[in-house]
């Protein structure tokens, strides 16, 4: 991804060439077919609006967060990058008799990302963006003027606790784990999945925390942190270093998840905890 844009009255803040993939599903059954397989509520979906959902296993772990974009004739799915093809696999799974064909049209499309936009930007369509109001703008369109901000996206997504395909939305966690509440009905009824995610939270069984970590040391996506008897107690899931730190998300141990906790990697360096991300810090439906 490129640097963020940002336009200094506004604080709109640009991210060129966002990374998306796209799927087109076309059919009669298609928003009944989202209403019973996804975690969030379709009922009342209709032309023109736009809807954040999860697909999850049987089992309650990530497949991918997807945002519904209802175009009257088909509906776009828009994936993680890369993901277009994989999401296509997990839903033919659950296609049996219904009237829906997929396709992935992430050719088609390329899209810049505009944050906190205001309602004189033309837009491909608005989206929530982890809790952020967002847009995506198609990328050929450059009517627009917004100087450069010198902030590495990846470094705003971490302080942000945004989880991105291949390192957060992997089928290691279940939603609750990452704080995505929001991207849950639980008032909707039967979906994939859905067994496991209400266990978790009628009886507060979830067992790990997202964090935002910070490090003096150089510490690697995937490492393992450890406990004073070097039981695993979670795993480092993103970083980023910037001026002379490391910046991370990590997945942790209720127990061990508290702010300003001190904790070790599996080699010995150590890392704080600087924040937490859970319900209070989000929201849910």
């Amino acid at each position: 991804m490129e640097k963020i844009s940002i336009n200094t009255t506004t604080q709109q803040k640009l991210i060129k060439s966002f990374p998306l993939d796209a799927v087109q599903m076309i059919g009669s059954d298609a928003v009944d077919f989202l209403q019973r397989i996804t975690t969030n509520d379709f009922r009342t979906f209709k032309k023109s609006e736009v809807q954040k959902t999860l697909l999850i296993t049987e089992k309650g772990r990530i497949v991918d967060a997807i945002w519904v974009f209802h175009r009257g004739d088909d509906l776009l799915l828009l994936c993680s990058e890369t993901l277009g093809n994989e999401v296509i696999s997990w839903l033919n799974k659950f296609i049996i008799m219904e009237d829906i064909q997929l396709q992935n049209v992430s050719h088609q499309f390329s899209f810049d990302l505009l944050l906190y936009p205001d309602d004189s930007i033309t837009t491909f369509c608005r989206i929530d963006y982890f809790g952020i109001p967002a847009a995506l703008i198609e990328h050929e369109i450059n009517y627009y003027k917004i100087p450069l901000f010198d902030q590495p996206f990846e470094y705003w997504r971490i302080q942000h606790g945004i989880p991105v395909a291949k390192k957060e939305l992997v089928q290691d966690y279940n939603p609750l784990e990452l704080n995505l509440w929001d991207w849950i009905s639980f008032t909707k009824g039967c979906y994939i999945g859905q067994e496991v995610i209400a266990r978790l939270d009628t009886y507060n069984k979830i067992q790990r925390l997202l964090c935002l970590i910070i490090s003096d040391d150089d510490i690697l996506e995937r490492e393992k942190l450890v406990d004073e008897e070097k039981k695993e107690i979670g795993s480092i899931t993103s970083v980023i270093k910037t001026n002379n730190r490391t910046y991370g998300l990590a997945v942790v141990r209720l127990k061990h998840a508290c702010t300003n906790a001190v904790l070790n990697t599996e080699g010995g360096k150590h890392i704080v905890i600087e924040k937490v991300f859970n319900s209070k810090t989000y929201g849910r439906n």
